[in-house]
């Protein structure tokens, strides 16, 4: 069983106790891409 799978798991029994990097991981896996907020100081 890969990592991914664990992750994806561990969101099935305990969706409460997930990191935002484990999140972030998984979502990157199935090609979404995390984007930097930007901040416009004028």
């Amino acid at each position: 069983m890969s990592t991914i799978d664990k992750l994806i798991e561990k969101m099935k029994r305990q969706p409460n106790g997930i990191r935002f990097q484990e999140l972030a991981r998984v979502l990157e896996y199935n090609g979404y891409v995390m984007k930097t907020k930007t901040r416009n100081f004028t």
